[in-house]
């Protein structure tokens, strides 16, 4: 084939594809769609439509439009969930993110045993949920828990960890902590590593302090790593179900009752599957909604300053 002819044919393949590539791309993705509509929209979507109607397994299932959600916006033990889920998610993230950006700048100095504090931080994260829910029960059990025998060992008085309404609430925020301030360490500690050198050698040579170095130039730089980390863990808050239901399942009185506790003792229990699922769609919409304000407050005032 004369050159020209074929500089012509290999411009004519140089504009013809796309329009073919994205199609064959669709192709090539429509097993894994299919798959995705089959585990993940279905159930969401029929879900959302249990939660229009008076579900109960009783043969009947009246529909019943917003009425499964304005009983449980005006309930008392939804409410009692509702405040329960805010105290547990603002407590618990609060100290997970500070001990861990705390612990991540002393694991990222060269200090001996620093290797060994980093692979030990990958225990907790790996244990199952229920793991630590069984084994917490056991820590803070009256009787024969190990807390209370060491509080005996120096004279002091019993705690009831798990009978006490204000204690059970403690009692799983603790255990939460535990499995998930490891978690906030490892990506603090990687977000420091990336760090750029230059801004905190000219603060050192400038003579800024340490603190000064971190609130001034590490935090700002931090900020990406931190949201991220803020979005994971308000996404798993509002997921948290195996170590509350081990350790209290929401007991005493209602005091450890998160909303994924709750809609489960809706649905097996009262066997009420309509005003489960709109407890579920409840909290779905508020964790969307934190996580919107998370994101959108900061971009809009980066854009308002911007202006």
């Amino acid at each position: 084939m004369p050159p020209l002819a074929q500089h012509q044919v290999s411009g004519r393949r140089r504009r013809s594809p796309l329009p073919y590539t994205w199609q064959r791309g669709y192709l090539l993705a429509s097993p894994a769609l299919l798959v995705m509509l089959a585990i993940l929209i279905y159930p969401l979507g029929y879900s959302f439509i249990m939660s229009f109607f008076r579900w109960d397994l009783s043969g009947s299932a009246p529909f019943v439009g917003m009425g499964n959600y304005a009983d449980e916006l005006s309930g008392r033990q939804f409410n009692q969930a509702l405040r329960n889920q805010a105290i547990f998610s603002v407590i618990s993230i609060t100290i997970e993110v500070v001990a861990g950006m705390a612990i991540a700048v002393l694991v990222n100095g060269k200090l001996r045993g620093m290797r060994l504090a980093r692979t030990l931080l990958l225990v907790p994260p790996m244990i199952a949920p229920a793991v630590v829910g069984l084994n917490f029960r056991w820590l803070f059990n009256t009787q024969y828990g190990l807390v209370d025998a060491l509080l005996r060992m120096f004279n002091l008085p019993d705690i009831p960890w798990l009978n006490d309404p204000t204690w059970a609430l403690v009692s799983v925020i603790v255990a939460d902590v535990w499995q998930n301030t490891p978690l906030m360490v490892l990506l603090f500690l990687a977000g420091l590593q990336s760090l750029p050198q230059e801004p905190l050698e000219a603060a050192t040579v400038d003579g800024a302090t340490p603190w000064q170095r971190f609130w001034h130039i590490v935090l700002p730089l931090m900020r990406p790593v931190i949201m991220i980390a803020l979005m994971l863990r308000i996404i798993d808050t509002f997921r948290t179900f195996d170590v509350v239901w081990l350790m209290t399942q929401g007991g005493p009185g209602g005091a450890t009752n998160l909303l994924t506790v709750y809609s489960y003792l809706l649905a097996f229990q009262a066997v009420d599957f309509g005003h489960a699922a709109a407890v579920s769609y409840i909290a779905l919409g508020m964790s969307m909604f934190v996580l919107g304000l998370l994101y959108g407050v900061p971009w809009l005032i980066a854009k308002r300053r911007a202006i």
